[in-house]
């Protein structure tokens, strides 16, 4: 059987402007570089095209592929890049005009007009439709995914840009660096790992995603980061222990560990899942965690026909080994970058051409050194902007591994107001390290409330002390005067001088209190505690000097109150407005402005916040 190349007439080529390319001829060949050229094809009106494959007016490409062949074809038009061209069996097409476009049944099995299904659900050879002049007819007004496209006379259409035409791994390659991917999906916006978070970066845009795959017992591919499943999931035990089944009942517990807000009935996903839902739409990384991951991974790969998609990503050889064979890209991970028993030579020749680094271990001479020696090199997991701004910007920085891209790179919308009403952590709301994954609460309702619980035996207790914060940093860089304001409620205290935390910080550094020292940003704090006494600090290099203090009336426990931090060219004014005076704390200090970003804190104390607005 002789298999059409193309889709269904809605994929068009396009220059990476996005504009359509129409009469643009190019070679056929079976592999994306090297391989064979192919030139037994048809028209699909059945004439020999002696190898040659030109786009129509509107820009669509389509041929007749050679006798039972069904693997992906390149389409090469001498620029040096080839695009993929996928095979679609005739019979499904018409299968999916009678499915899709739900026409009267009327019509279906007339003359060239939509085919009727038999009793075995598929379409009678008698009814395959005549695709010689065109492709599959879409409904007035498009399908979803469409766009509207202008082919040649100027005559307006809907169509898809470039989909299925272009391998999503040779248009990340084609783009200007640093490209951006989404780390395990970008773990700060979703659940790491999950179906969901993946769709998430799809949507948003992200360059590629980046995922963990884990070996399990009985062979399947876990899409999990950990050694042991205990820290993203309700069920536990080492992660290579378990099997195929247990994902498949498994679920993610995201209310106690990502955010009580979110569903608690998201499954773990199998590798398999992940690339049957975004395959072939987006590049994926796929980080491969335990021996053995890596060829089975790849196995799957082959299997779903997503070679051209995606990246194979591993901290030994070894587990690139069946991707080097099979013409996968492959990724060695090295924290600093500087080789032990290998050179960026022999990983070049032994088929790898990326290298993954720490961006906190690898110097900025190193990253260029690969980079010069002709490796591709990948900077993880960064996730400030102040890092980001620390990396080479000589090119040599060829992708930036990130759990908030959007934000790092700036191209997240600065807000002025918060966004807690949609029960999920926004770009820009990094945590501390040293309290893992716990970045607070929320609380819906009237109004909408986020919040930290740092009480004794609360979650950061485990890690730091009793100190928890998260950056705002939404609403940064703040301009060099504003006012900030917000309603708080002060829960529950450990002790009287326990407080609430605002941290105006110089760059979007984290700020702790318990053991950030001289690592810390510079900048402001304002501690306001439930005995109603609020402080003012300048901190200068980790080192906190006391610059203002008031004594206002005590803080109920549960009640909400309002603070309004006014920041002038000379003053920083800290102010309780809904009590009587005294109320207010005005200190003289210009040694900060612009460029700051607000954290909020909790020192044994659990409070929220809501209706934070900057102006």
């Amino acid at each position: 059987m002789r298999y059409t190349y193309g889709s269904d007439g809605g994929d068009v080529v396009t220059d990476t402007a996005g504009n359509v390319q129409t009469a643009r001829s190019g070679t056929v060949w079976t592999a994306r570089s090297g391989g064979a050229q192919v030139t037994d094809i048809l028209t699909l009106a059945g004439t020999p095209t002696g190898g040659n494959v030109v786009t129509d007016s509107r820009g669509r490409l389509a041929f007749q592929g050679p006798d039972d062949t069904t693997a992906t074809l390149w389409w090469d038009t001498g620029g040096g890049v080839r695009w993929a061209v996928q095979p679609t069996e005739m019979d499904r097409i018409a299968r999916t005009q009678v499915e899709t476009y739900g026409l009267l049944a009327s019509a279906r099995g007339a003359a060239n007009g939509v085919a009727s299904l038999g009793p075995d659900g598929k379409v009678p050879a008698g009814e395959l439709p005549d695709q010689s002049a065109s492709y599959v007819p879409y409904p007035a007004g498009g399908q979803s995914g469409d766009t509207l496209m202008r082919g040649a006379g100027q005559a307006v259409y809907w169509g898809r840009s470039s989909a299925g035409t272009v391998s999503p791994w040779a248009a990340l390659e084609a783009q200007t660096g640093p490209r951006w991917v989404a780390h395990r999906g970008a773990a700060l916006l979703a659940p790491e790992n999950t179906i969901e978070a993946v769709r998430m970066s799809s949507a948003l845009n992200a360059d590629a995603v980046e995922i963990d795959v884990y070996k399990v017992a009985d062979g399947g591919l876990f899409v999990m980061h950990d050694t042991t499943v205990d820290r993203t999931s309700n069920i536990s035990g080492n992660t290579a222990a378990l099997t195929t089944p247990a994902a498949l009942r498994g679920r993610i517990d995201a209310g106690a560990w990502f955010a009580n807000s979110w569903p608690s009935d998201l499954r773990i996903p199998l590798f398999a899942d992940v690339l049957a839902e975004v395959g072939n739409t987006i590049p994926i990384i796929v980080h491969c965690n335990n021996s053995g991951s890596g060829a089975a991974a790849v196995a799957e790969i082959l299997r779903q026909e997503m070679e051209q998609a995606v990246c194979i990503m591993a901290w030994g050889e070894s587990e690139l080994t069946a991707a080097r064979a099979a013409g996968i890209p492959t990724v060695l991970l090295d924290s600093d970058g500087v080789l032990s028993g290998q050179t960026y030579a022999g990983l070049l020749a032994a088929g790898t051409g990326y290298l993954g680094v720490d961006y906190s271990q690898a110097s900025n001479a190193t990253i260029a050194a690969a980079a010069a020696a002709g490796l591709k090199v990948m900077v993880y997991t960064v996730n400030r902007r102040a890092h980001f701004a620390a990396l080479p910007t000589d090119g040599s920085v060829w992708a930036v591994i990130s759990d908030d891209p959007w934000y790092v790179r700036g191209t997240s919308a600065l807000r002025s107001t918060d966004l807690f009403a949609a029960g999920t952590f926004h770009h820009g709301m990094p945590g501390l390290a040293d309290t893992g994954d716990y970045r607070g609460f929320f609380q819906l309702g009237s109004p909408n409330w986020w919040g930290l619980d740092a009480v004794t035996a609360g979650p950061p207790d485990t890690g730091n002390g009793g100190f928890a914060g998260v950056g705002h940093h939404y609403l940064g860089p703040l301009p060099n005067t504003f006012t900030l304001d917000f309603d708080f409620v002060i829960d529950a205290v450990d002790y009287a001088t326990a407080s609430l935390q605002v941290f105006l910080g110089v760059g979007d550094r984290q700020y702790d209190d318990q053991g950030g020292g001289a690592a810390n940003p510079n900048g402001y704090n304002i501690l306001v505690r439930s005995t109603g006494t609020i402080d003012v600090y300048r901190v200068t290099s980790g080192t906190p000097t006391s610059i203002g203090t008031v004594a206002t009336a005590a803080i109920g426990l549960g009640t909400t109150q309002h603070l309004r931090v006014q920041v002038t060219a000379t003053q920083i004014i800290v102010t309780r407005t809904n009590i009587a005076a005294p109320n207010s704390v005005t200190v003289t200090n210009s040694t900060y402005r612009g460029g700051m970003y607000p954290s909020f804190g909790v020192r044994d104390t659990k409070a929220r916040w809501a209706n934070v607005a900057v102006t």
